[in-house]
């Protein structure tokens, strides 16, 4: 029992129109997402159900829809027989898992969760309590981790997206969805689950969508009740991901309805039961957004409510693919028409067979037209009395804005006025905001005999004209419509209309011209009247009755953005200014912000219709090109920008589309092109310019430490002498964006780059007082390539106290790097600033120095006149009470072109001699340093000599007068020796 119980023509349809024979007509479709490419690459795959591209391995008596899975290759067909296919994997969107989002409060059996960010919710069956955590759904979630601990645990997820880095679940685990309603799970490490694990079992296939990113995987243990003959589904819902590094393991006896889709491995164990039938198929392909409209829901008959008789009226007929007609049926749809009366007449357009009021329609791509004429006048009723495909619901009239539900029926009026293009003939065709445009206002009557539109006025009338938004339905506050420069009023759809009056002057053939101007866009509908009074007759004592003539525009008629562009917003919803090299960054590479689409008129401003129309528009932006820095790199392209959320209309700015989830992964400033929907505006065509839009400045999220170490300058002593700028410091750091991507941008031709600085602090810690942040040196570039900056310092050092004075050593000196200038102060993460000086916190390397005060010491040297004589050399260090012999020093080299006499104390002759050699264990090696034996008269003598030693290693010494010298210094005889007191007098000015 207990186990039972838990498994328990829209307005985005323009104004189209036709005038014998000439057809001008672009359908609306609504926008998807997916693409139609992306939902042709998902339909190939659904065509299998379960794809493990790199490998797709079975266990026995496996079988799919009842069929024996039999054969080698990457998925076994829906017959069972294993194939292989080599096929395409959309994306996945977001294209990378929003780790940053994710992190927060710890919950454990908490209930009605709203969606946030957090960190591990778990289960928890301690002390007796129930093991279930249920979510509200309606948003988004980012999770840590989601925790089963403890057999019959539960959640409940309600419908909503669910960021989740990891997903455990115990032995008898149940993921159930209340209420009913879609699941997104997108996983970025893995799911793992022990034994009997069961996930949406009772609810629709279409409900559990879990997609995997980049590595991650599923490994599910057995079902232990399960088989090919048990009907309980583990897993019910789809698996996807685009990731060859992916895979997807369950054990032994589970039965498993829906789809796997990996470009990795697929592995299953013994007695593996699929269901993918049909009805699951269709039913999947409609959850990722490619539900095929494969039926006609109704047909929609579009017609203007009346005309003058001598034109055509045209009739659309849209074969609706939803109860909205926001779609349409794209396949050849034959329509059966009738006028419903014996007078009217069919021509033109999709027609493929007339018989009077009869006709019948041919044609694709959701909707087809004809004219209707009815030369003597009357009134038509429109009515399809027979289609193929049938429709599956009944038929609905509009009038020629499409927004307008009407009676179906067509006035043929033999006198009227009609608002025609400047020809006087055509159509209105579309213009553009604030742009004049010119129309011609007809007052005509039809010759029923031969159907000829004749004049019905000629010159200076009072005429009144109103002007009426159809799509969108109401007119803006300070917009205006001129004629002639006049002021029209402005009508909302389905008001009563309020005129304003003009005096026009019509030509012979009751033609008068019309300069027109709209600062707004939209859908509009021009109508006419003119008051004629009663004239006299032939009949003297009988005069004509008093008329009014009128009309409407001969069709509903567009206004286009004249521009349209995309601007970003900032952080108060208003449009932000684009930057380059210079001013206010804008954000962060990979942060999501909002942008917008926007039109303005030909002024510049702003047309606040557009995003008001009755059914939004599907608009869009894309990369076009990089604004900054330029030349750029080639990685900067398309592919770094990423649009997770449509354009929908905003409610807090005017005259635009809104995705508020917008995201340019590079850095710099990039062009975006604003789109219209098959780059037509309510069927209109295209924006007079959508020109590239700068946005941005885009930073770097952060700045990273990929390698970096230090390395003394005596490696084989493992030490460096104070002074010896000769220290190694090697790193490598990256600029990345939010989601830890390169930013190739960031480098040459980018100003502002970061500059770096190198830190020092020893362990124990250094206090104030060593002055290590000005005593430290190393030489850093400041040219980044690439979205990296690799330093190779070769002259690092901690200088000796300006003072002289030794101190130290410092045996473990920790060296680190620290920003000091970037244009839009961008740093390392706070998190791997762990090293903390006096210089203030910094990025570690690797590695530390050994630094030592050092100083090359001489003894004084006696011996025979028959023999060289030898120089005693070594290296020396401060150990922090006295100098000691540097015993590591394997690295000091020395020549004797270095040995110089500094004074005789008696008369001798004698030079330098042996060969350049390297100190081992801090003194002379096995290459001696010596005075050659006396030449000349006399041959015992003493004097006094120094070495000349590199700065770093030099000492303030002092001699017994209180003069000071650097190099080491020291006696030397040859002959008898007598304990000269030379020896004791020599001062070591630091002890």
């Amino acid at each position: 029992m207990e186990f039972n119980s838990r498994l328990g023509l829209s307005g985005g349809v323009g104004g189209l129109v036709l005038l014998t024979g000439l057809l001008a007509h672009v359908p609306a479709h609504a926008q998807t997402t997916p693409t139609a490419g992306q939902c042709e690459q998902y339909s190939d795959l659904f065509d299998y159900g379960i794809i493990g591209e790199s490998g797709f391995n079975y266990g026995n008596n496996s079988e799919i829809n009842e069929n024996e899975i039999d054969g080698s290759g990457n998925t076994p067909t829906p017959i069972g027989q294993v194939d292989t296919v080599d096929l395409q994997f959309p994306p996945l969107s977001p294209v990378s898992f929003p780790s940053s989002q994710t992190g927060g409060a710890d919950l454990s059996n908490a209930t009605n969760i709203a969606p946030g960010s957090y960190g591990i919710i778990s289960t928890n069956k301690q002390k007796g309590a129930t093991p279930f955590v249920s979510f509200s759904g309606g948003g988004t979630y980012y999770i840590e981790e989601l925790v089963f601990d403890g057999r019959d645990s539960e959640a409940q997820l309600g419908p909503g997206d669910y960021f989740i880095e990891r997903l455990d679940l115990d032995n008898n685990s149940y993921i159930n969805i209340v209420p009913q309603g879609r699941v997104r799970l997108f996983v970025r490490d893995y799911i793992i689950g022990d034994n009997n694990i069961f996930v949406n079992s009772s609810g629709p296939v279409g409900d559990m969508l879990v997609y995997l990113y980049d590595n991650a995987y599923i490994d599910l243990g057995n079902y232990n009740e399960g088989g090919a003959s048990n009907t309980v589904i583990n897993f019910n819902g789809l698996i996807y991901s685009p990731f060859a590094s992916t895979s997807v393991t369950l054990g032994n006896n589970n039965n498993y309805q829906g789809a796997i889709l990996t470009p990795g491995t697929v592995n299953v164990g013994n007695n593996t039961s699929f269901n993918y039938s049909p009805e699951v198929q269709d039913e999947l392909i409609d959850a990722v957004g490619c539900s095929p409209q494969a039926s006609i829901h109704h047909l929609r008959i579009r017609h203007p409510q009346s005309i003058v008789s001598c034109y055509s009226a045209v009739v659309e007929v849209l074969a609706c693919a939803d109860a909205s007609c926001s779609q349409l049926y794209t396949d050849s749809v034959a329509v059966d028409l009738t006028a419903g009366a014996s007078g009217p007449t069919w021509q033109g357009g999709d027609l493929i067979s007339s018989s009077g009021a009869n006709a019948t329609l041919n044609f694709t791509n959701g909707s087809g037209v004809a004219g209707l004429q009815w030369v003597s006048g009357g009134t038509a009723t429109l009515s399809a009395t027979g289609s193929s495909p049938a429709p599956a619901a009944a038929t609905q009239c509009v009038d020629s804005s499409g927004t307008v539900a009407t009676d179906c029926t067509v006035d043929f009026n033999t006198a009227g006025l009609i608002v025609a293009a400047a020809d006087g003939q055509s159509t209105i065709p579309p213009s553009f905001a604030a742009v004049d445009f010119t129309t011609t206002l007809r007052a005509v009557r039809t010759n029923t005999t031969t159907g000829a539109c004749e004049a019905r006025l000629s010159g200076s009338q009072v005429v009144e004209l109103a002007l009426e938004c159809t799509n969108p339905t109401q007119c803006q506050a300070g917009q205006s419509y001129t004629v002639n420069g006049s002021p029209i009023v402005l009508n909302d759809a389905g008001a009563a209309l309020s005129y304003s009056s003009l005096t026009l002057n019509f030509d012979s053939s009751g033609s008068a011209q019309l300069t027109n101007n709209y600062t707004d866009v939209g859908l509009l509908r021009m109508t006419a009247r003119i008051n004629l009074a009663g004239t006299p007759s032939s009949n003297p004592a009988v005069n004509d009755p008093s008329q009014t003539l009128t009309g409407t525009s001969l069709n509903d008629y567009v206004v286009k953005p004249h521009t349209l562009v995309v601007q970003a917003l900032d952080s108060g919803g208003q449009p932000a200014t684009a930057t380059t090299s210079s001013g206010s960054g804008y954000t962060a590479a990979g942060e999501a912000f909002s942008a917008v689409v926007r039109s303005f008129n030909a002024n510049g401003q702003v047309t606040p219709n557009f995003g008001n129309e009755v059914t939004p528009l599907g608009v869009s932006a894309s990369f076009d090109s990089v604004a900054y820095p330029l030349p750029s790199h080639p990685n900067a392209d398309a592919s770094k920008l990423v649009i997770d959320s449509p354009f929908l209309p905003s409610s807090t700015l005017e005259g635009a589309y809104v995705s508020s989830n917008v995201v340019w992964n590079e850095a710099g400033t990039v062009n975006l092109r604003a789109a219209l929907p098959s780059d037509s505006y309510l069927g209109g065509g295209d924006a007079f310019v959508r020109p590239p839009s700068a946005i941005g400045r885009f930073y770097p999220a952060y700045f990273s430490l990929l390698t970096g170490s230090v390395t003394n300058s005596c490696v084989a002593g493992n030490f460096s002498y104070m002074g010896d700028t000769a220290a190694l410091l090697d790193a490598t750091l990256e600029a990345r964006s939010v989601d830890g991507f390169r930013l190739y941008n960031y480098g040459e031709y980018y100003t502002g780059t970061a500059e770096l600085t190198s830190v020092a602090r020893n362990t124990p810690a250094d206090v104030a007082t060593d002055n290590f942040a000005t005593r430290w040196q190393a030489t850093l570039p400041t040219a980044w390539v690439d979205g990296q900056l690799l330093i190779a310092s070769t002259d690092a050092t901690l200088q000796k106290r300006s003072d002289l004075v030794p101190d130290g050593p410092f045996n473990t000196l920790e060296i680190g790097l620290q920003i000091v200038n970037e244009i839009d102060g961008r740093d390392f993460q706070a998190a791997q600033k762990t090293l903390t000086t006096w210089s203030g916190d910094a990025v570690p390397l690797s590695s530390q120095l050994n630094m030592v005060y050092g100083r090359l010491a001489l003894d004084n040297t006696y011996g025979p006149e028959t023999a060289n004589l030898p120089v005693i050399l070594r290296a020396e260090y401060w150990n922090g009470e006295l100098f000691t012999t540097q015993a590591t020093d394997q690295c000091t080299s020395y020549a004797p072109a270095e040995l110089a006499i500094v004074d005789y104390i008696d008369p001798i002759t004698t030079t330098a001699g042996g060969a350049p050699g390297t100190l081992i264990d801090g003194t002379v090696g096995t290459s001696p340093l010596y005075w050659t034996i006396p030449t000349g008269s006399p041959l015992q003598g003493e004097f006094r000599f120094e070495l000349d030693v590199p700065s770093f290693l030099e000492y303030p010494w002092q001699d017994p007068d209180g003069t000071t010298y650097t190099n080491p210094r020291a006696f030397g005889g040859f002959g008898e020796y007598r304990g000269n007191v030379r020896k004791t007098t020599e001062q070591d000015l630091t002890q």
